[in-house]
């Protein structure tokens, strides 16, 4: 079978959770003998890109002229005459049996339908909210969960914050542009033959939301298990214990709640890193330096994928800390891959994937005494930890996943 993979980003340039999934998914079907092709943005270049068995076509914007507004870069998040025109190229010359769709985020809404007016089975996998919320996340600017869209009026204030006006008029003004932004995006999405989602809690959401039951699946997301187990774990040579954050450094993910809750526990005993990509939003990497305790915290940069798994086998325990509504991190699964029980916030889809007490730890949304006192317990109790990594379940490999997934790309394809 010619699979088509759409998504916004890609490795080596952009490694978050939906990326590194597109990335083990386009290994594992070339693996089992599908020809496999890849469409994603970049803005620094375009062409085709020979990877692990498979082919990428980097695309980007034909140029940046008059882009610079405040209303163009809105649409540029969802609609992309550039890209659109790309991507019937791109069906044109690869012929593919069937496109599954990761993200539409900076592409175009309007690709899925393309690929249905060409006769092609597509599917959706629903990595985030952004079908339903532009920001993707379903958070306010001041970190509460959003409490509904007011006929956008909520949405429009969520948008001015973010660029730092609370302008009513202008709020009046853009509320209906967000409300017909929010209409094209479902649309497009309810184009698609399946909807895919990582976990039971972003269902529900869709669900409530309107999307029909019977066109969403739940199949949670594979990882490429063999290359974190290839490192076994590795005591530590200190006796300290070793908490890691590995993933964005942005506010919503809450790493400023895990670094003050890291402030005061005993340096002697503990030590928290730090793993993710200063330069993504600067002024908040820059004031989580200024907060941390550099006795216990160190930040220690990006780190390539395919280090994941030694870092992994020098960590103790990986934190969550995260504020939004979180469908299914990888980084979980890279853990409980590796054997480490995680901490993490009592927030979306994280309760369903950690069992407090079982593989994990909950501590509740934002509340920085809360996640200190869990810390402190496992500091004073480190013994605990062999307990919660026995209670870790198995988890599912990119192989078994891609199994499961080859079922519904038949179905579709019928």
């Amino acid at each position: 079978m010619r699979i088509a993979l759409v998504v916004h980003k890609f490795p080596p340039t952009s490694i978050g959770g939906t990326e590194i999934y597109t990335q083990n998914l386009a290994r594992e079907l070339s693996r089992r003998g599908h020809q496999v092709f890849v469409f994603y943005r970049h803005d620094e270049g375009q062409g085709w890109e020979e990877r692990e068995g498979f082919l990428a076509r980097r695309v980007s914007r034909a140029t940046s002229e008059g882009r610079s507004s405040p209303l163009a870069q809105f649409l540029d998040t969802f609609f992309n005459l550039d890209i659109e025109r790309a991507f019937g190229e791109f069906l044109d010359e690869v012929q593919p049996d069937l496109v599954h769709f990761q993200h539409l985020m900076s592409l175009s809404y309007r690709l899925i339908g393309r690929a249905k007016r060409g006769g092609l089975p597509t599917l959706l996998t629903l990595h985030d909210y952004w079908f339903l919320c532009s920001n993707s996340q379903l958070i306010w600017p001041d970190a509460r969960i959003c409490q509904g869209k007011a006929w956008g009026l909520n949405c429009a204030r969520c948008a001015l914050a973010r660029l730092g006006t609370a302008s009513q008029p202008l709020r009046l003004a853009v509320a209906p542009l967000l409300q017909l932004r929010d209409t094209l995006v479902r649309r497009a999405a309810l184009r698609a033959d399946r909807l895919i989602a990582p976990s039971r809690f972003l269902i529900q959401r869709y669900l409530e939301a309107g999307f029909p039951s019977e066109r969403l699946v739940y199949l949670e997301n594979g990882i490429d298990t063999e290359r974190i187990r290839r490192h076994p774990h590795q005591p530590s040579p200190d006796g300290r214990l070793r908490f890691a954050y590995i993933g964005s450094l942005a506010w919503q993910k809450g790493v400023h709640i895990l670094v003050e809750a890291f402030r005061g526990l005993p340096p002697e005993k503990a030590v928290l890193r730090i793993y993710g990509d200063p330069t993504v939003f600067p002024e908040y990497a820059a004031r989580l330096r200024r907060s941390a305790d550099r006795r216990n915290t160190t930040f220690e940069g990006p780190v390539p994928n395919k280090e994941v798994g030694r870092i992994l086998a020098e960590t103790d325990v990986v934190v969550v800390p995260s504020l939004w509504y979180e469908n299914s991190p990888v980084v979980i699964q890279e853990a409980f891959a590796a054997g480490v029980p995680v901490i993490a916030a009592r927030v979306g889809a994280l309760t369903e994937k950690i069992s407090h007490n079982v593989n994990g730890l909950l501590f509740t949304r934002g509340d920085v005494a809360a996640l200190r006192e869990t810390l402190r317990d496992l500091v004073d109790q480190p013994e605990r930890i062999r307990h919660l990594r026995e209670g870790i379940p198995p988890v599912e490999g990119i192989g078994l996943h891609v199994e499961n997934l080859q079922k519904i790309y038949r179905e579709v394809a019928r």
